[in-house]
């Protein structure tokens, strides 16, 4: 993903907006943007609308389209992210559980947020499929599991493998759902199965 330049703020047209809100308002925008149009089809000329201010102001806080998408992604995924682990520590008991409780929390929070509908079809999606495991998305993802370690501290030196194997096993599930997955209920006996043995094999 690309970053913005944090210089650029320093020479940039507000348009009657002071610089953080302006910011943020340009983000917040992207994210409403990303929501109606998707990702690939969210134009600068579409956001600067949306926020209410020019070209020429997006362009002082992003230098690309690419890196104010990635932005709006971004937060909402640590969004996500804070209410997946909560969920997570509410249901769980073991390391196991947590990974299976995380990934179905995960699973219901993709699925109904707009933002997040091209990964679940990747596969038809070139912009989904390089965004899915970025160093920011796993980083994003690893947030959510570092309280496994809680539960064991022996899975501290494996969290990124977990990270990553779980994040694959949750593209899986969003991209080809089948009658083991066709709800919660159906989701969460089938990784119990075949995810929670796993983590507590990793423990041993």
């Amino acid at each position: 993903m690309y970053r913005s330049d944090p210089g650029a703020a320093r020479r940039a047209p507000w348009s009657g907006h002071a610089p953080e809100t302006a910011r943020d308002s340009i983000v917040d925008a992207t994210l409403r943007c990303i929501r109606q149009y998707g990702p690939e089809r969210t134009s600068i000329s579409a956001i600067a609308a949306a926020a209410g201010v020019s070209r020429p102001t997006v362009y002082a806080y992003f230098p690309t389209r690419d890196a104010l998408v990635s932005a709006a992604m971004e937060q909402t995924g640590a969004a996500v992210a804070g209410r997946v682990a909560a969920s997570a520590r509410r249901r769980a008991g073991t390391a196991g559980e947590f990974a299976v409780e995380a990934l179905v929390a995960a699973g219901r929070e993709f699925r109904k947020e707009p933002a997040f509908y091209p990964v679940s079809h990747a596969r038809t999606d070139p912009w989904a499929t390089d965004q899915q495991l970025t160093e920011e998305s796993l980083a994003i993802a690893r947030s959510i599991l570092d309280p496994i370690v809680d539960y064991d501290p022996r899975l501290a030196p494996h969290l990124d493998e977990i990270t990553e194997t779980l994040v694959r096993w949750l593209l899986s599930v969003l991209m080809y759902d089948t009658k083991r997955t066709s709800n919660e209920a159906k989701l969460r006996a089938y990784l119990r199965r075949v995810v929670e043995p796993v983590i507590d094999a990793s423990c041993g």
